[in-house]
């Protein structure tokens, strides 16, 4: 059995949610579509279909339709979550984990309720379905060492197992 104990850094588990929310199928859709929007209301402008106030109408909304997926999003997200919050003791082995926390107790979980795993160098995403997961803060390890053991068994475990190298 391991161990680890940790506390969320706030930014750190913002930009995870970035990471997390950016990936979803719908949020790519919603994003290439705007994209599509934004050339189309820049051509009709260079060939005088579009006029200025509309050009600008709508890079005012994507501006604000970016601002709420980059910031509001997350940062609401982390605000509702009391877990981001807690002091998170974590015991693992070989056939799941056991969570706990002060304010909510201990609660084990099966290797087999996690569907996928996505490994940054500051996090491991524990994927249950494509909206929760559970975050593991890469600095929770106390070396190199004991992060590339826990990223091994994933991998043993996993066979839908991510990693990207990205923060």
């Amino acid at each position: 059995m391991h161990f680890l104990q940790f506390t969320y850094n706030r930014e750190e588990v913002i930009n995870a949610l970035r990471f997390h929310f950016l990936r979803r199928g719908e949020i790519k859709v919603f994003r290439n579509t705007l994209i599509i929007l934004l050339v189309a209301a820049v051509t009709g402008y260079l060939f005088s279909v579009v006029n200025f106030n509309a050009l600008l109408g709508i890079c005012v909304m994507m501006i604000i339709i970016g601002w709420a997926f980059w910031y509001l999003l997350p940062v609401s997200t982390y605000n509702k979550a009391a877990t981001f919050k807690d002091n998170i003791r974590l015991r693992y082995n070989e056939e799941g984990m056991a969570i706990s926390t002060a304010n909510t107790g201990e609660r084990a979980l099966s290797w087999r309720n996690f569907s996928q795993i996505v490994e940054t160098r500051s996090f491991f995403f524990l994927y249950r379905d494509k909206r929760s997961f559970f975050l593991i803060p890469t600095s929770a390890f106390e070396n190199e060492d004991a992060r590339n053991a826990f990223s091994r068994l994933l991998q043993s475990i996993f066979s839908d197992y991510s990693r990207l190298n990205i923060s």
